[in-house]
């Protein structure tokens, strides 16, 4: 199997029973979602295993994703709802022994993953600092790319009110960020 296939071809092919599209799209997504948790948790250490999670559930309950959706859309559902039972208090994780080529790889991205700069922690400080509504809609507008309506859908809004949040979110990031800065 070659990477020249689509993240939707990957996925058929992945509930067809084909598990190294499965390695495929963990290649491409892992950094993204890893990314994603460590800015919503904070917490390297649980964000590797909510990454770990994610794709465990990829690979589950790739029978029940629709050939007409988007996977980044698919793929970031599944990485909220993860979170959201995360913050919740339900921190389910799963065993990795059946799993060895997603702990591998996973164990390989955190070898070469080197300290972050000091502006990035620091904005890491100032998005824990945001309440969560906010640091989830920065986090799919700003780092994970989403368009208004795309997180109105994922988030269960409408496309206006996601982009006046969005708005106040960043404006409440700069205050937060600048008050770290000065002290």
């Amino acid at each position: 199997m070659t990477n020249h296939l689509s993240d939707e071809q990957l996925m058929k092919h992945l509930a067809d029973g084909d598990k190294n599209a499965a390695g495929i799209l963990y290649d491409r997504y892992h950094a993204k979602v890893f990314g994603y948790f460590v800015r919503m948790t904070n917490d390297r250490e649980a964000s590797r295993d909510l990454t770990q999670n994610v794709f465990l559930k990829v690979i589950k309950y790739c029978s029940s994703w629709k050939e007409d959706k988007v996977f980044a859309y698919w793929l970031f559902h599944i990485a909220r709802n993860i979170s959201v039972d995360f913050h919740r208090g339900a921190k389910r994780f799963y065993d990795l022994e059946g799993e060895p080529e997603i702990a591998r790889k996973e164990q390989e991205q955190a070898i070469r993953s080197s300290e972050s700069r000091e502006s990035y922690e620091l904005l890491l400080d100032a998005m824990a600092k945001l309440p969560p509504g906010y640091r989830e809609l920065i986090e799919m507008n700003r780092f994970q790319g989403f368009s208004y309506k795309e997180i109105a859908a994922t988030v269960d809004s409408n496309e206006n009110a996601v982009k006046v949040k969005t708005f106040r979110a960043i404006q409440k990031l700069k205050e937060i960020y600048e008050k770290i800065i000065v002290e």
